[in-house]
């Protein structure tokens, strides 16, 4: 039987001595910073219901909050949001036997915007249309106001893919190829700054609790920035056309993890439907969806019909749907999921 290598276990004593000697350096200048109080602090940037997100691609994301107040401005609606952040009800993350699960990314249309009750926003009326018609279905709704098709997919990888969906649905409004978001990005941004850009969407969210990580991180790192040029960098990275591209990048994620995908198109809410000027940028998004293999419904028609049917307004302002308005839309949006989707029996 050979012997051990002698040489071998030296090795390993010398890598364990050097091992412990870091850590008793780390630990040292841990403390010496520490006592120096040379660590500085690092804030959470945050305005009403949004923050900045550690994913410039996402730019911001919501905030778990509940808010009863007036001003509405940085709120958008009243009440509470679920754990987070987003007005939902919570979700397990385990996926319940037998259930269809549907996640929805959009903007403050699919956020409710100007909708006082949670209830009467569309995504809570789909799950109940598709229950009372026997398909057993959870929908659950990560959209966030000024949101575009970028940070949609972006949050769809963070946040949305952890719960196993059977069925994306993007509710693609008619400003989804700008950024256009009462400014909350450049609000937040403009807050960092004043802070000396000492802040926690920057920093590792464990590493962050160390006096040593901080000082190397924001002081011995940091990169002198030029008034004005950081911000407009990171608004730089959401304020672009990203519908092409994050199509793709959506049918890649369905593929991958075995889900559908249902683009609900939510027309300009125009006075008369009859002299709508918005119709290449439908045709836009219905080519866009045939070629990745998406399912579309249009909701140009459903509201058509829904304004005949009703003196109650279907529009809020010409972007955001009424609580009649969103009920109109669940309802169309459940017929199109129905038709992909036959109740057992």
């Amino acid at each position: 039987m050979k012997g051990i290598d002698p040489s071998s276990g030296a090795a390993l004593k010398k890598l364990a001595l050097s091992a412990a000697a870091a850590l008793i350096a780390l630990g040292a200048a841990e403390l010496l910073v520490r006592l120096a109080g040379a660590a500085p602090q690092v804030y959470t940037i945050q305005k009403g219901r949004f923050q900045l997100s550690h994913n410039p691609k996402i730019g911001y994301e919501p905030v778990p909050l509940t808010y009863n107040g007036k001003e509405l401005s940085f709120y958008d609606y009243l009440g509470a949001s679920n754990s987070l952040g987003y007005r939902d009800v919570e979700h397990e993350i385990a996926k319940p036997p037998g259930v269809v699960r549907i996640v929805v990314l959009g903007d403050s249309v699919a956020a409710g915007l100007h909708i006082r009750r949670n209830e009467d926003v569309f995504p809570p009326i789909l799950e109940q249309s598709l229950n009372a018609q026997g398909l057993r279905a959870e929908v659950i709704n990560l959209a966030v106001s000024g949101y575009n098709t970028q940070q949609e997919v972006e949050t769809l990888k963070e946040k949305g893919l952890r719960y196993q969906p059977d069925l994306v649905l993007v509710a693609y409004t008619l400003s989804s190829r700008e950024h256009v978001d009462g400014d909350i990005l450049k609000t937040l941004l403009e807050a960092e700054r004043e802070k000396q850009g000492l802040s926690s969407a920057r920093a590792n969210s464990i590493l962050v609790k160390s006096a040593l990580y901080r000082f190397v991180r924001f002081r011995v790192l940091a990169v002198r920035r030029r008034s004005g040029s950081q911000p407009q960098e990171y608004l730089d990275l959401v304020s672009h056309d990203t519908v092409g591209q994050y199509f793709e990048e959506l049918r890649e994620l369905a593929r991958q993890n075995h889900f559908a995908v249902l683009v609900a198109v939510f027309p300009r809410l125009v006075r008369n439907f009859n002299y709508y000027r918005f119709a290449d940028q439908h045709q836009f998004v219905h080519e866009l969806a045939q070629r990745n293999g998406f399912h579309l419904i249009d909701l140009l028609e459903p509201y058509s019909r829904c304004r005949e049917e009703s003196i109650a307004p279907i529009s809020i302002d010409n972007f955001h749907p009424s609580a009649y308005g969103q009920r109109c839309a669940a309802l169309a949006i459940a017929r199109a999921v129905l038709a992909e989707r036959k109740p057992p029996g």
